[in-house]
């Protein structure tokens, strides 16, 4: 394993705050997910710099603030550059964001009273044509990254995005305003930027495997006894596991369930390998497939912020 590595486990499981006892049939894990560009592994420092159309300036000021408030493992990930500056960033982030708003009249079925009784209560229902009026909000977001050492083109992305809305008369609604549809648009957009720029830090609860098909009686008994034990002692259900290892019980859920535990405390590498015994043992288990991808997503996104980390003076 990388040297670094292990510091940064541990670093992690200290952010969290991960605590020893785990909920009733679940153990808490605590990880990253990588970056969706890997290219970001190794800019540390990142100017929001030539955003055009009608919402550029708005998209700059919500990923200035994204990537401004970006911690993993408690250290700032980017150093984030607005506006001018002598500082030269190691990239710069630019593109074109532009929402169209456009109407046309239309025609829809609605729901609508015909018939009323002396009292005005509604007696007859249909579903008539009414005259309405339908709006749709085109969005379109271009944005692309450029390392600043060799002017190369390191992320490149297009984000659309559309909603339309229709009024109709006698509807017991109207628009929403445009302003606030195109704030969520662009929060959205910033949000799948920031994804791919950087990792997230993430506490998920993974439920344990109960069964003991296949065990004997008193195999079976003290590995039901550790399960029973995650509801107070994590730790001690994790030691009773490995006691059972110890004596020789192969079984898919002993194995899956230890694979949890070493992600717990973040032995990743041990992890790995308790999931793939366990991925032999059961070829195909949806849970084991996951935990081999989470587990492998997070060994590269601790080796990507170590990267990021030793680019750092």
């Amino acid at each position: 394993m990388n040297r670094l590595l292990p510091a940064a486990i541990t670093a992690l499981i200290a952010v969290a705050g991960l605590a020893p006892a785990a909920r009733a049939e679940v153990l808490a894990i605590d990880g990253l997910t990588p970056a969706g560009s890997p290219e970001f592994a190794d800019i540390r420092s990142l100017a929001i710099d030539g955003f055009g159309g009608r919402d550029g300036r708005a998209l700059a000021f919500e990923l200035e603030d994204r990537l401004s408030a970006i911690r993993i493992l408690g250290q700032p990930y980017f150093d984030v550059i607005g506006g001018r500056s002598a500082v030269e960033p190691d990239a710069s982030l630019s593109g074109n964001v532009t929402a169209d708003v456009s109407q046309r009249d239309t025609v829809a079925k609605r729901r609508r009273c015909v018939e009323r009784d002396a009292k005005d209560k509604c007696v007859t229902y249909k579903d008539i044509d009414v005259d309405c009026r339908t709006r749709v909000i085109d969005f379109r977001a271009q944005v692309r990254a450029t390392r600043f050492a060799d002017g190369r083109t390191i992320y490149t992305e297009s984000l659309p995005n559309r909603n339309d809305q229709t009024v109709c008369f006698g509807d017991d609604q109207d628009f929403v305003s445009s302003e606030s549809v195109i704030r969520s648009m662009i929060a959205e957009a910033a949000d799948a930027i920031r994804a791919d720029l950087a990792p997230r830090q993430y506490r998920q609860d993974i439920r344990i495997l109960e069964s003991r098909k296949g065990m004997s009686k008193a195999e079976g008994n003290r590995f039901k006894a550790a399960v029973q034990m995650t509801k107070s002692d994590a730790a001690e259900a994790c030691r009773m596991w490995d006691e059972a290892a110890a004596n020789s019980l192969v079984h898919l859920s002993l194995q899956f369930n230890r694979g949890l535990c070493a992600e717990q405390r973040g032995d990743l590498e041990e992890a790995l390998a308790l999931y793939q015994e366990a991925g032999r043992l059961s070829p195909g288990k949806l849970e084991v497939t996951q935990a081999l991808q989470r587990t492998g997503d997070h060994l590269r996104a601790l080796k990507e912020w170590e990267e990021c980390q030793s680019a750092r003076p």
